[in-house]
């Protein structure tokens, strides 16, 4: 395994083995305490090397990191990896090269990206954009698109968007013509609501 790994892609591993590469939902202690036991020069406390740091060290990569990307899904203090994640944890468990954290080349159109996209299709924003009345679409058919409400944090936002983008992009080698017709109504989106994209991207966030 490639050992050059960002901190995030050390907690995304972490979180992998001890969930079982499952989705299974995990205490963040159990992630901290397990995060330092793995890669003690990493996660160890400033000044005092025989505990674990259970601060931002390992706050910051959960949430504007990996929950930002939509690889993990968090709730209470208890994580737990998406299917987008645990494809990403196994990529980097049987790589031995660097892998970048915006490298997505590795998706598949799997089942669960197939779901989004029939979710995405019956969405009103979708069958709107399609009958040619994109000056009807508001904000909220934005946000049901995405799949997230006004009172989403930030992360979880940021998730969503991730993962609708990730699951259009893997349409790409299934049907090039439903790809281009996806493409189409996000671009439409993104730029018709691109002062709301850009609050909540620019927006504190929340943990949760």
């Amino acid at each position: 395994m490639n050992i050059n790994l960002t901190r995030a892609q050390k907690i995304l591993v972490v979180l992998y083995n001890l969930a079982g590469g499952t989705t299974k939902k995990i205490r963040f202690e159990n992630i901290a305490v397990s995060a330092y036991q793995t890669y003690k020069a990493d996660f160890q406390l400033r000044g005092f090397p025989q505990y674990p740091d259970t601060g931002d060290i390992v706050h910051k990569p959960l949430y504007s990191e990996l929950k930002k990307h939509g690889y993990i899904l968090s709730g209470n203090k208890y994580f737990s990896l998406t299917p987008k994640g645990i494809e990403y944890a196994k990529r980097i468990l049987n790589s031995d090269k660097e892998i970048s954290k915006t490298d997505n080349s590795y998706v598949k159109f799997t089942i669960d990206q197939q779901k989004e996209i029939e979710r995405i299709k019956d969405t009103a924003a979708f069958r709107l954009f399609y009958e040619g009345k994109q000056e009807e679409i508001l904000d909220i058919d934005f946000y049901s698109y995405l799949g997230v409400t006004v009172r989403t944090n930030k992360f979880d936002f940021l998730g969503r968007l991730a993962t609708v983008e990730d699951a259009i992009a893997a349409t790409k080698n299934k049907s090039r013509l439903l790809y281009k017709e996806l493409m189409k109504c996000h671009t439409f989106l993104k730029k018709r609501f691109k002062d709301n994209l850009e609050y909540i991207k620019n927006s504190k966030g929340g943990k949760r």
